[in-house]
């Protein structure tokens, strides 16, 4: 007996039998006591793959697919700390073709040492399977349309004057709206319930000028039903609101004041003037017409031929932003100078002057005579003769051309009288025909 138990001890077999059962010993140890089995409730991010794929077939994942998911999880320290740091699983969508409900496995998105147990609880309700590694996935068949937005649901008031003699305001019968149309896609059967879609805007008191706000979408389907959110929850809108400017323009009656500068004879005492229309009527942007006085016709200076044989006609200096609402966009100037009289004289050639004449060229009056309309008091005209006449034509600027032309920069000078007292203008054309021949 003694030897047998003698030639056991000394066997190798025996001692290698007793390491590995020493160093099963120690390994249930460390399992246990070092790196021991826990559990947990783990809220898990869900990601899916290959949505892109979906779209070839016309699909989308529903609205209420799940975006997380809550698990018990069984699993070793170590992995549930790994877990923890990157609670994510992965779902591959890729082979679906078909809309509706499907189960599809999952898998985490940490990779694990040991094994792990997932049992899920909740979280997102009756879309998680029973199974352990299964997640309910929903698609829905999807399609696309442009709408073109009503304005039934705009609503505004036009602001009222006490008294519309003087301005008023007009607003444009139809919104301006930005976008006009939007495109939204979504399942097939909803999109096929909505028949309209209608901008919600409520302006909050009477416009004075033109406003712009942000309007709200509202949706109807066949019936005339306003559609509730839960129901367009699959459904993408280009836009969630437009832009909707309501133009309101001034209409206002402006005066219009013409300013003169006297001479000639012509004076405030003896000057009597009339204007085809005393005011116009414009229209737009109220901010610039509220703040006008009067528009003035620019000045006019009654030592002008305009002034002393027509009467003048100007066009209405119409404001930025604003145009002629109705009537004619131009003023006619009749003037009378009373007491005062008009002589016409024809002043021989030699009366004038050329001066600044081009280098190298003789230029020359090309007219025997000049016709003058000369106003002022009659007893002076009455005394004028051609000698108290001097004309001087100034060809400055007229460097470098040959031929005859007709030079505008004239002065005439009447005697020793100023202008004020006597003026005078060429009667015919507006300036005098110089010939300019090379020298």
């Amino acid at each position: 007996m003694r030897q047998a138990v003698k030639k056991l001890l000394d066997s190798r077999l025996v001692y290698l039998l007793i390491s590995l059962i020493a160093a099963f010993t120690l390994w249930l140890w460390v399992v246990n006591s070092v790196n021991p089995s826990e559990s947990n409730l783990i809220d898990f991010q869900i990601r899916y793959e290959g949505v892109g794929v979906l779209e070839q077939y016309n699909l989308r994942l529903a609205s209420n697919t799940p975006e997380t998911v809550r698990m018990w999880v069984t699993a070793s320290a170590t992995d549930m700390i790994r877990l923890e740091q990157n609670p994510q699983i992965i779902v591959d969508v890729s082979t679906i073709q078909e809309p509706g409900e499907h189960d599809m496995r999952f898998i985490l998105g940490t990779l694990m040492t040991g094994n792990v147990t997932m049992r899920p609880i909740g979280g997102t309700g009756p879309l998680i399977s029973n199974t352990n590694d299964t997640i309910v996935v929903r698609t829905n068949r999807v399609t696309a349309r442009t709408i073109q937005l009503g304005t039934a649901g705009i609503r505004y008031e036009i602001a009222e004057t006490e008294d519309e003699a003087e301005y008023r305001y007009i607003g444009d019968l139809v919104p301006t709206i930005e976008p006009e149309a939007i495109l939204i896609d979504g399942p097939e059967e909803i999109l096929a319930r909505i028949t309209n879609i209608e901008i919600e805007v409520d302006f909050p008191e009477p416009l004075m000028s033109t406003t712009t706000m942000v309007g709200t979408l509202r949706v109807y389907d066949y019936e005339g039903e306003l559609m509730p959110e839960e129901a367009l929850a699959d459904v993408i809108f280009s836009r969630d609101t437009v832009t909707v400017t309501v133009a309101v323009s001034m209409v206002r009656s402006v005066p219009i004041l013409p300013v003169f500068e006297f001479g000639a004879g012509a004076n405030e005492e003896n000057m009597r003037y009339t204007l085809s229309q005393e005011a116009v009527w414009l229209i737009g942007d109220a901010d610039v017409l509220r703040n006008l006085e009067y528009l003035s016709l620019g000045l006019i200076r009654l030592d002008r031929r305009e002034s002393m044989i027509d009467s003048v006609r100007r066009s209405i200096p119409v404001p930025a932003l604003t145009e002629v609402f109705t009537g004619p966009a131009y003023v006619d100037v009749g003037i009378e100078i009373i007491g005062v009289s008009e002589r016409t004289m024809h002043i021989p050639r030699e009366r004038a002057t050329i001066a600044n004449p081009p280098a190298g060229t003789d230029p020359r009056v090309a007219i025997d005579t000049i016709t003058l309309l000369i106003r002022g008091p009659e007893a002076i005209l009455a005394e004028l003769d051609e000698s108290d006449i001097s004309i001087l034509i100034n060809l400055a600027g007229y460097d470098g051309r040959l031929g005859w032309f007709n030079v505008e920069d004239v002065t005439v000078r009447v005697s020793d009288w100023p202008p004020e007292i006597v003026g005078a203008v060429i009667r015919a054309g507006q300036g005098v025909a110089v010939d300019i021949q090379r020298a």
